[in-house]
């Protein structure tokens, strides 16, 4: 007999950005000295570059890009790399960050292997030089295999960069026709081989199932792929096709096959054969769609989400969480640079001042995210017991079958871990339902399907409490 679900609908949000709203910035770069606290140390941070270029638009891609001629004819990735290093600068000569101590940096987008190798240099030459770093700093490039020719792989093999991301999505070449990928996957052969060729190991790959055209034995031979490829680090993610894109429009028409029921025997058993694929290769599934082997984990990631340190964004389209603020920067490249060079820190958009209530919601929804949470590291951080701060909503999942609360900690079980998204929203703030006015905010993809969701009824994703 089926159990019922514990939800009325499950949410599939890839990812939670806490708290949702932001608002217009009305002081500009005023914003920054007056209430982002740069005259005190943040003591651990990460840094996040926004790189906001691609190649090509993949169909179903709803997040910033600008297409990027690879002749660059105007000049704007120099010009960029130009603002985005004065702008670094800038924010590392805050005693916020020069009194602190970088511990990973994200260079993403976009695309960030999409620089020319001499700007990537100057770009990783300026943060090294300009932000104290900690001994074991990650820096992670988040790319295409495409991007890498023997210069660039030669660089990043000796540079201060030690962790490489390449968006693979598929190894077939039908399946990356269908969704319009830029990538190509006799290109990430290429690079993976000619990385660990000049001595560099920690690769990570992204890979999606359920891709439409995506059967059960087309994601068989990617993973056999991947278990011939011995790379570190892995993501799978479940292809989402967001509305208004070109794949939403093609799927429409009927010229593209719709992907699958996410809740179909053959979806889920696709995610079953990832996961079995990957114990049997030695990796751990330490937190939401992530696989690693050991010490590999994601360092940018735990500091981040586990640590829930400072993260400085930098660049169009970033967005930062600083001194109990979430800010965001515009995502209009000549916008950003021109502000640049008028000597401002770009603000756009900022939430609300977090009170220490939803400081604490933002650490549980992030620590939930590694599947369960130290009840000895809640009390260090915020000098209170979760069970005295969250103790209705753990009760209420433990009640339900969604978690088991022990003296160390508080664990989702496998119905949790199946219902996550929804369990992490159990501990958003009752006043941040129904805050529609956020939807007339400016906010672009990364930020806005979290604001969407929350803009409307709690009890469509949560039930009523009371009956709970």
């Amino acid at each position: 007999m089926t159990s019922p679900a514990p939800y009325p609908e499950k949410c599939r949000l890839p990812f939670i950005l806490y708290p949702p709203a932001m608002w217009a910035n009305p002081m500009g770069g005023d914003f920054a000295p007056a209430h982002l606290g740069l005259e005190r140390s943040a003591g651990d941070y990460v840094l996040y570059l926004s790189i906001p270029f691609c190649r090509v638009r993949c169909k179903a891609c709803p997040y910033f890009v600008r297409t990027l001629d690879e002749n660059d004819d105007t000049g704007v990735e120099d010009r960029y790399v130009t603002a985005l290093i004065a702008d670094a600068r800038r924010w590392a000569a805050a005693p916020r960050w020069s009194a602190g101590r970088l511990r990973a940096v994200y260079i993403g987008g976009g695309t960030g292997s999409i620089l020319s190798t001499a700007n990537l240099r100057r770009l990783v030459t300026a943060i090294t030089s300009s932000f104290p770093a900690a001994p074991d700093l990650s820096v992670t490039l988040e790319g295409n295999a495409r991007d890498f020719d023997d210069e660039k792989l030669d660089f990043v093999a000796h540079s201060a960069i030690n962790r490489v991301s390449l968006g693979v999505q598929s190894f077939d070449p039908q399946v990356l026709r269908v969704v319009g990928s830029p990538h190509a996957a006799q290109e990430s052969l290429r690079t993976i081989d000619g990385l660990a060729r000049r001595g560099f190991q920690n690769v990570q790959v992204d890979l999606m199932y359920n891709l439409p055209g995506h059967d059960l034995d087309v994601w068989r031979r990617d993973l056999e792929t991947l278990r011939r490829l011995h790379v570190q680090h892995f993501t799978i993610y479940l292809y989402r096709v967001h509305a208004g894109t070109a794949q939403d429009r093609l799927i429409r028409k009927g010229a593209v096959p719709a992907p699958r029921d996410p809740d179909s025997e053959e979806v889920i058993g696709m995610r079953r054969q990832a996961i079995a694929v990957a114990e049997a290769m030695g990796y751990r599934q330490y937190m939401f769609d992530h696989f690693a082997r050991p010490g590999f984990e994601s360092a940018y990631n735990r500091w981040t989400f586990k640590e829930a340190v400072d993260a400085l964004g930098i660049g169009a389209g970033a967005y930062s969480f600083i001194n109990s603020y979430r800010t965001g920067t515009s995502k209009d490249v000549q916008g950003y640079i021109d502000a640049v060079e008028q000597g401002a820190h770009v603000i756009s958009t900022v939430s609300q001042q977090m009170t220490p209530r939803v400081r604490r919601e933002r650490f549980v929804i992030f620590a939930f995210q590694y599947w369960h949470l130290d009840l000895a590291a809640y009390r260090a951080k915020w000098n209170s017991d979760f069970l005295d701060d969250f103790g209705d909503i753990a009760r209420r999942l433990e009640r339900r079958g969604l978690v088991e609360i022990t003296d160390r900690h508080v664990v989702l079980t496998e119905l949790g871990r199946d219902w996550r998204m929804n369990v992490l929203l159990e501990f958003v703030n009752p006043a941040f339902w129904g805050e529609a006015g956020a939807l007339e905010q400016p906010n672009w993809a990364m930020n806005l399907p979290m604001v969407e969701l929350v803009a409307g009824r709690r009890t469509q994703w949560l039930g009523d409490p009371i009956t709970q």
